[in-house]
């Protein structure tokens, strides 16, 4: 009786394991993509807000296109 308790225990716990516990990678990586987040910069010359990545500097001063970075 024991040792099909022991067993049945055993399935279950490899169960959760597999299927509902998050490994620690995940969890990184999950904290990561929630830290990662885009930083918006307003266009000097428009003020519209425009992604760090995809700014435009000139003169120390953030644009959102070259029209902008121009004027």
């Amino acid at each position: 009786m024991i040792i099909k308790f022991l067993a049945l225990a055993a399935i279950l716990f490899l169960i959760y394991v597999t299927f509902f516990k998050k490994s620690k990678k995940e969890v990184h990586s999950d904290q990561k993509d929630k830290n990662s987040g885009d930083v918006m910069l307003e266009c000097s010359q428009c003020g519209t807000f425009v992604s760090e990545d995809e700014s435009i500097v000139k003169d120390g001063k953030f644009y959102c296109s070259k029209e902008c970075a121009t004027s």
